[in-house]
């Protein structure tokens, strides 16, 4: 039998309706909320890069982070908007006289997250979903299909050679192993009847007879597919792009291999916006120098406007970072085929060891 934490978390005059606070049950940090006279308790972290929830947004019968956006049914924690893929853990709440309680199981109290899927093991014959690409898009779809009960074959494909991962975090955390932002374990996809396809990348499609070849020469028919490839990063159209020692970010090693080349050197950042940002975030320290180049005013002019980006900018040029705003380039230039400057249309002249075009 499962063993039951049982404490007094509150008084319920000390709620207002629509109150949300951090209780502690069992050693463990709760969300505790008052809505409509009703209380309910839900884990206390978003499931996404585990923000405190209580620092979120409560509307009517769902509450949201406050980092990225992620927003979960107080009732039964279920995730409603993403980013993330997993619901809170939910607890029980009595009222006993004046007294709020929450009760919960023990374990459930071991992590804030819940997985919300049963294993499943398909059955010869039956449909094919395929899924080109390992992204969250593609993940979340063949966990959604298995959730609602699909019971056919449900295959994932794609290109890399390693398991899905959290790509976002490339440009926070450089260093990073594909292992260590996996989304999901090698398992997973095992015991929840997901067919992973790693190395697997989709050349031809042939809609009239429903099948996919991939570069391998393998052939894959489908019954209903879903093509979430995402996107490639963007090539500047200028001279020069080719040169060893401009890169772009999209993949771990990518990441991996940007740290390693900038480490002692000198950078420059085209592009002023969450990539281009935050990897010249991560350089400060590790490169001698980083330069931003952006056609814009400030950082984030487009998504986050001129207050948000001017104070951007102050932040991080007192960290030592340059910047060269309002800028276009017009070309790249290297010396025995390696990056070497970088070159405005203004006329001036950067140089460089490193470019990164984020």
């Amino acid at each position: 039998m499962a063993e039951e934490v049982i404490a007094v978390v509150a008084k319920t005059g000390d709620f207002k309706d629509n109150e949300m606070r951090e209780v502690e049950v069992g050693g463990t940090k709760v969300l505790l909320i008052k809505q409509r006279g009703e209380f309910s308790a839900i884990g206390s972290k978003c499931t996404h890069y585990a923000a405190p929830l209580v620092k979120g947004c409560l509307g009517l019968g769902r509450v949201r982070c406050p980092w990225h956006g992620a927003c979960f049914n107080i009732k039964t924690g279920d995730i409603e908007d993403f980013p993330g893929l997993d619901g809170l853990q939910t607890y029980k709440v009595v009222i006993q006289g004046e007294d709020v309680v929450v009760k919960a199981d023990k374990k459930s109290l071991e992590s804030h997250k819940r997985v919300g899927i049963c294993p499943f093991a398909p059955k010869d014959g039956e449909k094919t979903f395929l899924i080109i690409g390992g992204g969250p898009a593609g993940l979340e779809c063949a966990e959604t299909l298995r959730r609602e009960g699909f019971k056919g074959n449900v295959i994932l494909a794609s290109r890399e050679n390693i398991l899905p991962y959290d790509r976002p975090k490339l440009s926070k955390a450089m260093s990073v192993t594909a292992e260590s932002i996996a989304l999901r374990p090698k398992e997973f996809y095992s015991t929840n009847g997901i067919d992973l396809r790693l190395g697997k990348e989709a050349t031809k499609l042939n809609l009239a007879e429903k099948k996919v070849t991939f570069a391998d020469g393998e052939s894959l028919s489908y019954d209903s597919l879903l093509l979430a490839t995402g996107s490639k990063p963007f090539a500047l159209p200028v001279p020069g792009f080719e040169l060893q020692n401009v890169l772009v970010l999209r993949e771990p090693c990518q990441a991996n291999k940007i740290v390693k080349e900038a480490t002692g050197k000198r950078v420059i950042v085209i592009g002023t916006s969450f990539i281009g940002m935050e990897v010249a975030a991560h350089l400060v320290g590790k490169a001698t120098k980083v330069t931003c180049v952006s056609t814009g005013p400030h950082p984030f002019a487009k998504s986050l406007g001129t207050d948000i980006g001017s104070m951007v900018l102050r932040m991080f040029e007192e960290k030592g970072v340059e910047f060269r705003l309002s800028a276009v380039v017009k070309e790249l230039k290297g010396t025995d085929g390696k990056f070497s400057s970088l070159v405005l249309s203004s006329g001036e002249v950067l140089e460089g060891d490193l470019c990164v075009a984020g």
